[in-house]
C-alpha cells in the first residue's frame, strides 16, 4: 500500500507542511484514483443473481440493482398468481442483495476495506471533486 497520509494533514493542520508531506498525499491520491478508475470499469460488469419458490423464479439484475432478466420455470403456473408474484419478488431482492455484495467487495478491494458509498453517481462525483481540489490546492502552492 502507498505511503500513510502525514499527520499534520490528516488532522486537518497544514502549518508544518513539507513537500515529501505533499508528495506523499499526491502518490496516495494517485494509487487510489488508479485503483478505482478499473474498478469503475469492473463495476458496469457487475451482476447479481436470485431465484424465489424454489428455484421455479429467477431474476438476474445489473449492478446498479436494475432487472435484465425474469425466468419462469413452467411449473410455476401451477402456482396461484399471488405466490408467483412473490416468487419473482423474492428473486428479484435477492439478486439485488447479491450485486450490491459483489459491488462492495470490488470497491473494498480497490480502497484497501474503506467503505465507499455504493451510489456510483455520488462516488464518481466525489472523486471528481476531490482531483479537482488536489489541482487547486497545487495550483496554490505553485504560485507561493
Amino acid at each position: 500500500m502507498s505511503d500513510p497520509i502525514p499527520e499534520n494533514l490528516r488532522l486537518g493542520n497544514p502549518e508544518n507542511l513539507r513537500l515529501e508531506d505533499l508528495d506523499a498525499v499526491v502518490r496516495q491520491s494517485e494509487e487510489t484514483l488508479r485503483r478505482l478508475g478499473g474498478v469503475f470499469g469492473e463495476l458496469e460488469t457487475v451482476t447479481g443473481e436470485g431465484s424465489g419458490a424454489d428455484g421455479l423464479a429467477r431474476a438476474l439484475v445489473d449492478g446498479a440493482g436494475r432487472i435484465k432478466e425474469i425466468t419462469l420455470e413452467p411449473r410455476i403456473m401451477r402456482l396461484d398468481s399471488q405466490t408467483v408474484a412473490e416468487a419473482v419478488t423474492e428473486a428479484v431482492r435477492a439478486a439485488q442483495e447479491a450485486a450490491g455484495r459483489a459491488n462492495e467487495e470490488l470497491l473494498r478491494a480497490a480502497t484497501g476495506g474503506d467503505p465507499l458509498p455504493l451510489d456510483m453517481a455520488d462516488a464518481r462525483r466525489r472523486f471528481e471533486d476531490i482531483g479537482q481540489d488536489l489541482a487547486r490546492t497545487l495550483d496554490d502552492l505553485g504560485r507561493d
